[in-house]
């Protein structure tokens, strides 16, 4: 019995350190070429971690085999479904890498792998967690830096920095993501969740992390991360103080009653607020939601053309889309619509509605775990971070440069308890434990 326990432990150590890299190596990994070569670089640099982490515990882990659960079938529901629709598409091989997102089927098989290592191995701990606002304050003190408009890297081309955005070029770069986007999204995630374990177990330790956070995530102005955030707030009380769930549900529910009825009525002066109220009231502009409700509107076509499967894995580039218009003092400059910029519709529109249903649904059970296991402080961190990103989700691009840490918040939600150690609190020390 010594042998199976040795196996499993260094599986855990593996998986852990896996966790660790994650959260600091890849997240801050800045590669060679600044931003012109962050996507191909980040890519690079996520097939060599996640290869080599689940090779390493492949090779650890014990042979024996984990029941299946109600979480866990959905996994492989949607990896399942993505093969078949990277089966069925007319592109061929260009399924396997995806298009310029590089978020193919050989990716998504390995998000798939990293949850199955996380859920069973890599329990969760306090160490994990302050690596991360390590990284995070470092990202976010890179961000502050290049909105002042230093360049202290020389990550962005020779003579531009952060203002030349949507003036030299389209869109804004800043931090260690790249695209202002994935950037701001990062930030949210992670915030999210250090600012519930702080609230649930006093770690002002993480206070200097979430402040530079905030500070980043100001400056950066980006509307779907605080959207996420705000979210978070309005349904996290629940998981914050679950001695008083249901009387906090039914304060989330009033708030967000008090919350849709401000935007309804509103008339002030953010246009993100102003949209979203046109939005309630009827009224629809394509250039709403930085011309996200154009591309939707887009993607409709091709939903009908290929409900079931969809067109393969990141393959909505080679569907024909008009290419989007980015104006700049009179001249339109088209640039090819890649993403959905909703990551629902986007799961819809390449890998289909069963794959999309598999999604949502490991989604909902993430979250349905997370509040009736509240009073673990893992749950209640995780389901904070995944209430932002469920709403974040609406307006974002999955990239292998951010789906990874979703899919870790995802495996830590986990519902079979099949890593032992990992239901202690999230803020205490990982114990691994085999029945003999």
């Amino acid at each position: 019995m010594l042998r199976p326990m040795r196996s499993r432990a260094l599986a855990s150590r593996a998986a852990y350190l896996c966790a660790c890299a994650f959260v600091t190596v890849f997240y801050l990994f800045l590669p060679f070429g600044g931003y012109l070569r962050m996507m191909e670089g980040k890519t690079a640099c996520f097939f060599a971690l996640s290869i080599g982490c689940l090779a390493a515990v492949v090779c650890a882990a014990p042979a024996d085999k984990p029941r299946m659960t109600p979480m866990r079938c959905c996994v492989w529901a949607y990896l399942g479904f993505s093969a078949l629709s990277a089966l069925f598409s007319p592109f061929g091989t260009k399924t396997l890498l995806g298009g310029t997102r590089n978020e193919g089927l050989l990716v998504i098989a390995l998000y798939v792998g990293l949850f199955f290592c996380f859920a069973r191995y890599a329990a969760p701990d306090r160490r994990l967690l302050y690596l991360a606002a390590s990284a995070v304050s470092l990202c976010a003190l890179l961000v502050l830096v290049q909105t002042a408009g230093y360049d202290p890297f020389g990550l962005y081309p020779k003579g531009l920095n952060y203002y030349d955005g949507d003036v030299a070029y389209a869109g804004f770069f800043a931090g260690t993501s790249g695209n202002a986007d994935f950037t701001a999204f990062l930030l949210a995630l992670a915030l999210s969740a250090m600012l519930a374990a702080m609230l649930r177990e006093k770690l002002w330790q993480l206070s200097p992390a979430i402040v530079l956070a905030v500070a980043a995530l100001l400056r950066l102005g980006i509307s779907g991360p605080l959207l996420g955030l705000g979210f978070a707030a309005l349904w996290s009380p629940a998981l914050l103080w679950p001695e008083k769930k249901r009387a906090m549900l039914l304060l989330s529910a009033a708030l967000s009653v008090c919350a849709m009825a401000f935007v309804f009525f509103y008339d002030g002066g953010s246009r993100t607020l102003w949209e979203a109220s046109r939005l309630l009231h009827g009224e629809a502009d394509d250039a709403f939601g930085s011309g996200r409700l154009a591309i939707w509107r887009a993607c409709v076509p091709l939903i009908r053309e290929r409900p079931l499967f969809g067109g393969g894995p990141d393959t909505l580039w080679l569907r024909g889309m008009e290419p989007f218009a980015w104006r700049h003092e009179g001249i339109v400059t088209p640039s090819d619509i890649t993403a959905a910029h909703n990551e629902y519709l986007n799961i819809l529109v390449n890998q289909g509605a069963f794959a999309l249903a598999a999604y949502l649904a490991l989604l909902a059970l993430a979250l349905v775990r997370c509040f009736r296991r509240a009073e673990e402080p893992r749950y209640a961190v995780c389901g904070v971070a995944l209430l932002c990103y469920a709403a974040m989700a609406m307006f974002s691009i999955s990239s292998c440069i951010t789906a990874p840490f979703v899919w870790m918040l995802l495996a830590y939600a986990q519902d079979d308890g099949t890593f032992d150690a990992a239901e202690s609190d999230f803020v205490q020390r990982a114990e691994i434990r085999v029945e003999m």
